[in-house]
């Protein structure tokens, strides 16, 4: 049996491992990223080319940095005015080929950063209530690796390591009764209205959202593998859509098979939410979270026969109409994308697993507007943001409560889901000790919702690596490092750690808008950076800083704005014939630049630090930037010293 020693061992070659890989190698800790399938990563490697986000204005640091990657490479080959460039939507969409490409250049760019595919975890080895070490070995047999590390990273989609090592999880849903969430438990909803169904009684139950394959389909003849009948064709699996099409429920092969499309004529191809027969394959996935790999191979198997079946089904069956399997005709597997497995990609769509336990637990509530804010809930902890609408794919197969219209458990509530942040609780575990968990997430159903997508994770595990690094400079397990700390390195690597509508990244004062908008300072997106600060809310803000970690020396404002230096004569002075200190700030209410300079000199010395520039300039009055980049490059010295 052979032993290595390592910084980081990440479990997973996800996109959320990749992400937790990176941070930490490129932090120079020695780090070890061992995956399961002879495959890294994930999803995004196996036909979701359409990154399920908004846009990047929530995104940072190094989904930000694979979506420049990805525009790149289109532009490079094909030229920067081309449609392959234009398809790729700033990166946001790409080929399966062209993801594998650019996620193995980082990785190998990494030369403390080991990746071990198709090796399973065998046992976890803890002391006491830390992980000391793991052991695997290739999934084929072969001989037991035992890896040692000061922390652990669970980035599997199962949450895999999180299990075997002890921390409590959850499966299935919550009722609208565990966490207040509105939409929770059993429903049904029409996709398309938005209308809840009859039979929407919000009860929990152990119930897992479906899966399926994300293809990679082409209309292109000349790079088209044709769509083959599985041994194991059932066709009554599929016999339902003949009379959805007949009613005109379904009207041609892309309202079954949604083909979204990407560069070069492919397309991501997921289930189509509006048919009640589609690519999902709800029930059937039941145990697969909690299954051994034999279990899950047999899910997979079903999972990609029932796909294969479909499609078959859709081009041939005698039953449908003439023009409706011409329409289907048109379409084939795009023959340059997985040649290794017959076209078909070869990761299961894992929307959902294990929810380990974490310190906290992010809900339904969080993705939403919070009462009485123009913003979603605000979490001082945060590391991440996400921009995507709460959904859930179906739980159960058609039934007569759907009323052809929904199947149950499948429901979007995308209109009422604002960008939000994920508190760096939602990635520590309960009862465990040197391992973090950012695929598998502490969330209920409603909220694993929103932060399953791969951007997002992706993010979520950077944050992870970062905080591994941390804690290995700190000598402080994960569950106890500064987030202060952490989130001053996650800032200097561009990590959007709470979205600003008016605040760009790359600004001069973007990094302490970020730090301050996590901490509550704007009941909005937006932070109003050039806007005058008043003399009130700037000694608010002071007084609130001198309780966040190196800020207990911070001075108040000077209680004038009319000190004299040393060695003026200040007399002759009548203080009692001058405007109460109230009046006179009524009628001057902005902070000038000329006291906050007496400010940042006094901040300075008590501080240790430099005093800086940020009120250089000929304005008179400060921004509420200036202020805030100040405040928040006294913090970082402070915890830096």
């Amino acid at each position: 049996m052979l032993v290595q020693q390592a910084d980081v061992v990440v479990l997973g070659g996800t996109p959320g491992g990749i992400g937790a890989a990176l941070a930490a190698a490129r932090r120079g800790r020695t780090t070890v990223m061992i995956e399961h399938s002879p495959y890294i990563g994930g999803l995004m490697t196996s036909g979701l080319g359409m990154t399920d986000i908004h846009s990047l204005d929530a995104a940072g640091s190094i989904f930000r940095e694979y979506a420049s990657h990805v525009l790149k490479h289109y532009r490079d080959t094909f030229g920067e005015e081309s449609e392959q460039a234009a398809q790729c939507r700033q990166g946001l969409r790409f080929e399966p080929s062209v993801g594998k490409t650019i996620f193995a250049r980082l990785l190998q760019a990494e030369p403390k950063l080991t990746t071990l595919v198709s090796h399973d975890l065998v046992s976890v080895e803890k002391e006491g209530s830390a992980i000391a070490s793991i052991t695997v070995r290739p999934s084929g047999g072969g001989e037991e690796t035992v890896y040692r590390a000061d922390v652990f990273i669970d980035a599997t989609y199962e949450g895999d390591l999180a299990a075997m090592a002890g921390v409590p999880y959850s499966l299935g849903r919550e009722s609208r009764d565990d966490w207040n969430e509105e939409y929770a438990g059993t429903l049904y909803q029409n996709f398309r209205t938005k209308e809840v169904l009859p039979g929407s009684t919000g009860e929990g139950d152990d119930r897992i959202q479906a899966y399926n394959f994300r293809l990679c389909l082409t209309k292109n003849r000349d790079n088209q593998a044709p769509f083959r009948q599985p041994a194991s064709y059932e066709r009554n699996d599929y016999a339902s859509l003949v009379e959805d099409v007949r009613a005109g429920r379904v009207k041609g092969f892309s309202e079954v098979c949604n083909t979204v499309m990407i560069p070069n004529g492919k397309t991501d191809t997921n289930n189509y939410h509006y048919c009640l027969c589609s690519t999902d394959l709800p029930e059937e996935n039941q145990d697969y979270p909690e299954g051994d790999w034999t279990v899950r191979d047999h899910i997979v198997k079903r999972h990609r026969e029932y796909i294969q079946g479909l499609l078959w089904f859709l081009q041939n069956d005698a039953e449908l109409p003439d023009w409706f399997r011409e329409d289907a005709g048109q379409w084939g597997h795009a023959a340059d994308e997985f040649a290794d497995t017959d076209h078909f990609p070869p990761q299961i769509y894992v929307r959902e697993a294990r929810r380990m336990h974490g310190e906290y637990v992010f809900t339904e509530n969080d993705a939403r507007r919070a009462p009485g804010l123009g913003r979603s809930a605000v979490h001082y902890d945060s590391i991440a943001c996400g921009d995507y609408g709460i959904d859930s794919h179906a739980t159960r197969k058609r039934e007569p409560l759907g009323q052809n219209i929904a199947l149950e458990g499948f429901m979007a509530i995308g209109f009422l889901t604002e960008i939000y942040q994920i508190p760096y609780g939602c990635i520590v575990p309960q009862q465990v000790d040197r391992l973090l968990v950012p695929v598998a997430v502490s969330a209920t159903h409603m909220g694993l919702g929103t932060i399953r997508m791969e951007p997002c994770w992706m993010q979520i595990g950077y944050a992870a690596g970062v905080a591994a690094d941390v804690s290995l400079a700190s000598r402080l397990d994960v569950r106890n490092i500064s987030v202060d700390r952490l989130q001053d390195e996650l800032l200097a690597d561009k990590q959007v750690i709470t979205y600003i509508q008016d605040e760009p990244w790359g600004t001069p004062t973007s990094r302490a808008v970020q730090y301050f908008g996590a901490r509550s300072f704007f009941p909005g997106y937006e932070a109003k950076p050039d806007e005058a600060v008043t003399v009130e809310l700037a000694s608010q803000w002071i007084a609130i800083c001198r309780s966040y970690p190196g800020g207990n020396r911070l001075p108040c404002l000077p209680a004038s704005a009319d000190i004299l230096p040393a060695g003026v004569d200040m007399g002759p002075k009548a203080p009692k014939e001058e405007p109460t200190p109230e009046q006179y700030w009524t009628s001057h209410p902005y902070l000038t630049a000329d006291m906050a300079r007496k400010w940042s000199r006094t901040a300075a010395k008590a501080m240790h630090a430099d005093e800086g520039d940020w009120f250089a300039g000929d304005r008179n009055t400060v921004t509420r930037g200036q202020l805030l980049s100040a405040l928040y490059a006294f913090l970082r010295a402070a915890r830096q010293a």
